[in-house]
């Protein structure tokens, strides 16, 4: 009797192992496929167009119908972006993402929003109100 195996058994399992890593590579691809379909899309109440990163004279993008009393804008300065919404004339933040090395201070009064992005040697304000039911920037003082 021979120790080894014969050439049949030796082909099966790597024909066995062919068929494992086919179906687990075709499983893994699936899951990552509809898992990656949501990433990166804004939910369609709130879509937000981002400006290229070096704008220092940002502008609003509406993102919702203007008789539904809700705006959404986004503004990128040197500083880092700033997501504001307008919800029955009053401004409201929704996220500030400062760029690397950059900090923020962020202040709400008299239903306008303020947003300072500082770092050595630099500063940038936003001043943000509603105008027409969308977040607008005002000139700093």
């Amino acid at each position: 009797m021979g120790v080894g195996m014969g050439r049949r058994p030796l082909l099966a399992m790597a024909a066995a192992w062919l068929a494992v890593v086919v179906v687990v590579g075709a499983i893994t691809f699936l899951v990552v496929d509809r898992a990656g379909r949501g990433v990166g899309q804004a939910s369609a109440a709130a879509t937000v167009a981002l400006l290229p990163s070096a704008t220092a004279t940002p502008r609003p993008t509406r993102t919702t119908p203007a008789d539904s009393g809700l705006g959404t804008a986004s503004f990128t300065s040197d500083g880092g972006t700033v997501v504001a919404t307008c919800r029955d004339g009053e401004v409201s933040l929704d996220s500030i993402r400062p760029r690397d090395g950059w900090r923020f201070e962020k202040e709400s009064e008299h239903g306008g929003l303020e947003v300072v992005f500082r770092t050595a040697g630099h500063k940038v304000d936003l001043l943000l109100s509603c105008v027409r039911g969308v977040p607008s920037r005002s000139q700093s003082e």
